[in-house]
């Protein structure tokens, strides 16, 4: 990789049940963390200057990637932020729709990050839309190290924070991208040899595997709030 592009701090958070699934088979939204981790989910959402995510956690979760909060929001621009993080979709084909919420709810610029193999029709409808970028990197799948170079050079980012899905968690973890985790543990049992997990994709040769330090563990009822540096091998 080219040593002038530039990296911001990136950081996942992620609810994982007990048997590792992000989500069910039917890859559907369902309410099943705490209030307490959901509050965790924005305030973590309001420390990043970008909130990026899979095209089908776009969808399926119907977020804005936007903090609802408005203390938070006063707090960011006692920071010198904007009230709300730049928010970042990923998707190397470009099949989701075009009426997901990010776009229906314009607090901040969406930034689309897509490869050559997305269908043009459907990028130059989508560049249309108010506040919406469009970077077409990679040939089939997005450029991950290209990506972040854009967000940090051309954007500013400093703090990216990922929520999935399972994919593009991959393909950070993939990039040795990735420098920090945060993960709720839930009280579930998901199944389901097809249900998505933390990161799925081709996976580690046993000489590549990524190891992590537990930095942080908090208990909340039944719920385990984990926060883990991942450490960059040998």
């Amino acid at each position: 990789m080219n040593a002038k592009l530039k990296r911001p701090f990136v950081f996942l958070n992620m609810a994982m049940t007990l048997d590792g699934k992000t989500s069910t088979v039917e890859r559907r939204p369902t309410d099943w963390t705490s209030k307490s981790d959901k509050r965790r989910m924005v305030a973590l959402r309001a420390t990043a200057d970008a909130v990026m995510v899979g095209a089908r956690t776009a969808e399926t979760d119907r977020t804005s990637l936007s903090i609802p909060d408005e203390r938070l929001q006063r707090a960011r621009v006692r920071r010198g932020q904007p009230p709300h993080p730049l928010r970042v979709i990923v998707s190397g084909s470009g099949s989701f729709r075009e009426n997901i919420r990010a776009f229906e709810r314009r607090v901040s610029p969406v930034l689309i990050f897509t490869s050559r193999r997305a269908p043009r029709a459907k990028l130059d409808r989508l560049a249309r839309l108010p506040d919406v970028h469009i970077y077409i990197i990679g040939k089939r799948a997005v450029d991950v190290p290209l990506m972040l170079d854009i967000l940090a050079r051309d954007w500013k980012v400093k703090r990216l924070l990922c929520e999935g899905g399972a994919s593009l968690n991959w393909s950070l973890f993939a990039a040795r991208a990735v420098n920090e985790a945060f993960v709720t543990l839930c009280p579930r049992i998901f199944g389901g040899a097809s249900a998505p997990t933390l990161a799925d994709g081709a996976g580690f040769p046993r000489d590549a595997i990524l190891n992590a330090k537990l930095l942080r563990c908090e208990r909340k009822g039944d719920e385990l709030f984990l926060r883990y540096r991942i450490l960059t091998p040998a």
